[in-house]
């Protein structure tokens, strides 16, 4: 029957993908580590005082890169992959392909300086998003496997649709890429602490910051990986 006898006409469940961000102490990791049977991806050392399943500290992308590849490609009793956290994954990334840790001390090299100069090391660095970071993740996700990637939070001029520059809260990802990732992402949500500690999940943009979901959800819900999780269920079985 030829390609036509695969077309998709019916929405479907897929495990979540997306990014949680807010400043420190938010409760990025804790809310990570109440996700469904997660495993941490600890790229910045912060994940010491959880509960949770979660690699040792990995410092250089030479080390991020085999866990990767072994979740993405092997059988384990993970449901939930978090990166904590993806701006520190991505310096990480900055770093391998500026030769940081090969380049000698008094000699450093940065991306602009890489591979040649003229920003081909920029290019390179967003080949290693385009081509690797996110079908690995793509993978996890078609298996079935939830991907959460922690962010800290930066204000950062953006432009609106209508043309106006505004300023806003948003996850601190590499600006190179941090589109294509917002792009990416099912969900981008922003967690809000009031003043009597209270913490809350913001999924819908705001004058003030940046947020989405592809579910319908509206509003903001409590900081809490069940109730994240109901919301997507009531909004799919409407």
């Amino acid at each position: 029957m030829g390609l036509l006898s695969s077309i998709i006409s019916q929405p479907y469940t897929r495990a979540p993908k997306g990014i949680i961000y807010g400043p420190p102490g938010a409760g990025k990791t804790t809310f990570g580590a109440s996700a469904d049977h997660p495993l941490i991806i600890d790229c910045e050392n912060g994940a010491a005082h959880v509960s949770c399943a979660r690699t040792p500290y990995l410092a250089r992308w030479a080390d991020i890169m085999p866990w990767l590849n072994e979740v993405a490609t092997t059988t384990h009793g993970y449901n939930t992959i978090v990166v904590d956290s993806i701006d520190w994954m991505l310096r990480r990334i900055e770093e391998r392909v500026a030769g940081v840790n090969d380049t000698p001390a008094g000699m450093e090299q940065t991306l602009n300086r890489s591979h040649g100069g003229y920003g081909v090391g920029r290019q390179v660095f967003k080949n290693y998003i385009y081509q690797y970071l996110l079908p690995v993740f793509d993978n996890l996700v078609n298996a079935g496997v939830a991907v959460v990637l922690l962010a800290h939070s930066t204000r950062r001029s953006i432009t609106t649709i209508e043309g106006v520059e505004v300023e806003k809260s948003m996850p601190e990802i590499h600006p190179d890429v941090a589109n294509a990732i917002i792009e990416w992402a099912d969900f981008v949500g922003a967690i809000k602490v009031s003043s009597r500690g209270d913490r809350e999940l913001i999924l819908q943009e705001t004058p003030q910051l940046v947020a989405k979901n592809r579910y319908g959800i509206a509003g903001s819900l409590p900081l809490s990986w069940p109730s994240f999780i109901e919301a997507i269920t009531n909004q799919q079985g409407d």
